[in-house]
């Protein structure tokens, strides 16, 4: 699926959640009571207050969402 890194910030910012894939395992963000998390699927989240500070600050393997961007796989949104 040809998904942009601003569509990604839209749908966030919307309150989608998104499931993908980067170097062999699966990540997602999450939209709930505790705030806007990102992590390895059913491994621990960390939680951001708001969307746009998951953007600014939430990371995969040290890297920010923006940096790896083109080279994620997406598998759904929600």
């Amino acid at each position: 699926m040809d998904y942009s890194y601003e569509e990604l910030v839209r749908d966030i910012k919307m309150g989608h959640e998104i499931e993908f894939s980067y170097k062999g395992k699966i990540y997602g963000t999450l939209n709930v009571k505790e705030g806007f998390g990102l992590g390895e699927n059913n491994k621990e989240f960390v939680f951001y207050k708001n969307p746009q500070e998951l953007l600014d600050n939430g990371t995969i393997n040290g890297k920010k969402l923006k940096d790896i961007w083109d080279k994620v796989e997406i598998i759904t949104i929600f």
